[in-house]
């Protein structure tokens, strides 16, 4: 009886062994650097310490490890003044690669990974100077990452691509790549809150009728509908006092005010997670004449799926979203299109 007990204690651990992740860290970490390197694990929303390398002279010394299964890893110093990201942790030699330009090489996951990354950087240099459209760089972009995501559906990889591009082509086409993951990440919560997010983007995308919303403050209750929908051409700024890159795009807001106005544009404001004071001076010292609504906090924000300001949505006559995700000189470029060159 001993000895069936012992045999199948050890038939079990072995079995736990085999379906252990078995994997090398080894390679160069591209600078001059001795000491230790945690890897954490970033398919766990804790980002929990799971392991180390130690490292001489940027040189990682060969580390065997094992992980009950593979994930997305960042490897890093404890205080994270040294990282690199992404690493995939899985069956085989990862090698950290940093001196050739990648993060690290070896392995499935890691290989393919790189294979998808260098084409983007190389369509999004081509749209920064000018080569292809924004609509061009978006199909390209989508030709590149639906394969890859569909090669790897149930790993990390297909995780970690769709909260990185979940937003970059449209959000109906990231709520695509949410349905090809497997059932073990679509159940994540993280994969679950950016799913909520983009139907509430997917039903606010150009197309799209506008949501109103109403606000209050000081007594008196404001609603969207109040500008929108009412004939006018209405660019509308989610904004917020605290925020450097709202302020940057107030001037280019004014002067396509001042320059359109008479010709039947619209402009609002619509102050987001800030205090009202806090707004108040803020249109004081920039000099706004145009409309705000004020105190919206999350109110507007939720209904139309923002997730970061400025965000800068153009309303049609009729109230139906005719562009979302203006910045800079595609506003004035917007506005010419609807309005001119006079």
């Amino acid at each position: 009886m001993k000895k069936t007990i012992i045999a199948t204690l050890l038939a079990v651990a072995a079995i736990s062994v085999q379906g252990q992740v078995q994997y090398r860290v080894e390679g160069n970490i591209g600078r001059d650097f001795t000491g230790t390197l945690y890897i954490r694990n970033q398919s766990d929303l804790n980002n929990e310490i799971v392991d180390s390398v130690e490292v001489v002279s940027g040189n990682i010394t060969p580390h065997d490890g094992s992980y009950p299964n593979a994930f997305l890893g960042h490897l890093g110093t404890k205080n994270f003044s040294i990282q690199f990201a992404p690493v995939f942790i899985e069956k085989g030699v990862v090698k950290i690669d940093v001196p050739n330009g990648s993060v690290a090489v070896g392995t499935p996951m890691n290989d393919d990974w790189n294979k998808l990354y260098a084409p983007l950087i190389r369509i999004v240099n081509d749209y920064r100077s000018g080569k292809i459209s924004e609509a061009d760089v978006k199909a390209a972009m989508d030709n590149n990452i639906t394969p890859v995501l569909k090669a790897h559906p149930a790993d990390p990889l297909g995780y970690f691509i769709v909260t990185q591009f979940c937003d970059a082509i449209s959000s109906r086409r990231g709520l695509e790549y949410i349905a090809m993951l497997s059932n073990k990440w679509q159940r994540r919560d993280m994969i679950k809150r950016i799913k909520a997010d983009l139907e509430k983007h997917a039903a606010t995308e150009p197309g799209a009728k506008f949501i109103d919303f109403a606000v209050e403050y000081n007594g008196k209750t404001t609603r969207l509908s109040d500008y929108v929908g009412r004939g006018q051409y209405v660019l509308a700024d989610f904004w917020a006092s605290w925020c450097g890159p709202c302020r940057q795009e107030i001037p280019n807001i004014k002067a396509v005010y001042n320059k359109y106005k008479d010709r039947g544009l619209q402009v609002i404001g619509i102050a987001a997670w800030d205090e009202p004071d806090a707004t108040l001076k803020a249109i004081a010292e920039e000099q706004i004449e145009y409309p705000q609504i004020i105190n919206s906090q999350r109110i507007a924000t939720n209904i139309y799926g923002i997730n970061g300001i400025p965000e800068i949505i153009l309303f049609g006559p009729d109230g139906t979203i005719v562009a979302r995700g203006l910045r800079g000189a595609a506003i004035e470029q917007m506005m010419q299109r609807i309005y001119g060159n006079e």
